[in-house]
């Protein structure tokens, strides 16, 4: 309750400062910005909700930007997978990216949406999205050792270990270079600050990684004391998470046991994601193994796979949907294209519809009469044609009417050749009109599996022999 009433207020004095004075569009940024983001939940969403709000109403969408993606970081660290892309699905919905909108935000936009898909696994996805974004990205320490980070986290997953440890060199020389930046307009917040100082711990870990321990020794020493000297979760359990596998790779199982139980106390009240909850368990079974302590060891491995289990669910769910939106995207492309085409060769048809009016014009006016009938049936017979590709195209219920209209007799060849339903009629139309597998999947909002399953059921239906190319089997069928 008391919660609730906190996050009434904080509304209600934000709307009453907005409205008492002019708040520029930084201020609110800032405001943003300085939202812890390791300890963030429900009531911190709900604050950047009103500060978006404000954002719309005063036309500041960078703003609205900001916010959008702090709430689905949040999301992110809270293991939300779902929601996380939602807000930022939000931000293309609403078309607030354009070439006039600052490019810190563009920058945020592009790197968190790689981290979602690098969640999903999806790491072709992820590398493509920081590609587009790294060639805007010059002499900028900030923005340098973001994207050198996120590059060496992709190909530590890869196991690609000497270019991940390159990437994370770089990131932890140019954050240093960011920290020296004083007396710059540089935005020095506190989250900004805090976060640029987790390269360090990183590169330890890529140095130990490699069995480099003195050179990963050094780092974590210098992480361990950064974190003493500064009073923020997120650092404190990047630094801990690092020096736990450290001490537990050089067997000090005492001082291993000491970082883990502290990422496992953040882990629980602060993050869910699973890349944080899956670190600490997967270390502390490691560690009980080792000290021989069987029943520790099965306890946590079941927890593990608990873990494992929800969130394989739940990212299955978030795949399929953007497997579904792929698909819908590409048909529509598809579409486009042969639409396109045939408009070309509609054109065409006319153009020598045209020449040959004039061409023939000549030769009396009874040739012509009896030419142009000719030419008028040859446009309407395209006219049709075009029709029945584009309600094929749109899944339209009209499709299978208006083809009998442009291949009579082809449902009776089939219906006399076998019992098929009129959904069977249907998907023979799309093979006699030689779209492909991915086509009449994309078109019919179906799996490429399904429609080879449909392909299948047909020949054995039909009797149609397997060293015959269907496509070739209905286009002699009403010869």
């Amino acid at each position: 309750m008391a919660k609730k009433i906190l996050s009434c207020l904080f509304s209600f004095s934000l709307i009453f400062f907005s409205y008492a004075q002019k708040v520029t569009e930084e201020k609110l940024k800032s405001i943003i910005f300085d939202i812890g983001f390791s300890t963030a939940g429900d009531r911190e969403i709900k604050k950047i909700d009103s500060i978006i709000s404000i954002c719309h109403q005063k036309n500041y969408s960078d703003c609205e930007v900001f916010g959008y993606l702090k709430i689905a970081n949040i999301y992110n660290k809270n293991n939300y997978i779902k929601k996380a892309f939602q807000y930022t699905d939000l931000i293309e919905k609403k078309n607030l990216i354009t070439p006039d909108t600052d490019f810190e935000a563009v920058f945020y936009f592009y790197t968190i949406r790689s981290v979602l898909h690098q969640k999903l696994g999806e790491r072709v996805a992820a590398l493509k999205l920081l590609d587009e974004i790294a060639v805007r990205v010059k002499e900028n320490p900030y923005y340098e050792y973001l994207l050198d980070w996120q590059y060496a986290g992709i190909y530590a997953e890869m196991n690609e270990n000497n270019k991940a440890l390159e990437a994370y060199k770089r990131a932890y020389l140019k954050a240093k270079e960011y920290r020296k930046q004083r007396g710059q307009n540089t935005d020095k917040s506190k989250n900004k600050i805090s976060n640029s100082y987790k390269t360090t711990a990183y590169l330890a870990g890529a140095y130990q990684k490699l069995g480099k321990m003195d050179s990963a020794k050094i780092y974590i020493e210098e992480s361990l004391k950064d974190a003493r000297g500064m009073d923020e979760i997120g650092f404190q359990y990047i630094a801990s998470i690092y020096a736990a596998e450290y001490y537990l790779k050089a067997e000090d199982f005492k001082k291993a046991q000491q970082h883990l139980w502290i990422c496992k106390n953040i882990a629980i009240h602060h993050y869910k994601s699973e890349n944080y909850q899956e670190g600490v368990i997967t270390d502390l079974i490691s560690l009980y193994e080792k000290m021989g302590e069987k029943d520790s060891a099965d306890y946590y491995s079941r927890e593990l796979l608990a873990i494992q289990s929800h969130n394989d669910a739940q990212n299955k769910i978030q795949k399929d949907r953007l497997d579904i939106k792929r698909l819908a995207e590409d048909g529509s492309k598809a579409m486009e294209i042969k639409t396109l085409i045939y408009l070309c060769i509609g054109l065409i048809v006319v153009l020598v519809g045209i020449f040959m009016y004039f061409f023939y014009g000549k030769k009396g006016k009874e040739k012509e009469e009896g030419a142009y009938p000719v030419e008028i049936s040859t446009v309407q017979d395209t006219d049709l044609f075009d029709q029945v590709i584009v309600l094929a195209k749109e899944n339209n219920p009209e499709f299978l009417t208006r083809f009998n209209d442009y291949c009579p007799g082809f449902s009776e060849k089939l219906v006399e050749a076998a019992q098929l339903k009129s959904s069977e009629i249907r998907f023979c139309a799309y093979l006699y009109l030689n779209f492909s597998t991915k086509d009449i999947a994309a078109y019919t909002y179906t799996s490429i599996r399904t429609v080879q399953t449909k392909k299948y059921r047909l020949r054995k239906k039909l009797s149609i022999p397997n060293d015959t190319e269907i496509y070739i089997w209905f286009r002699d069928l009403l010869k």
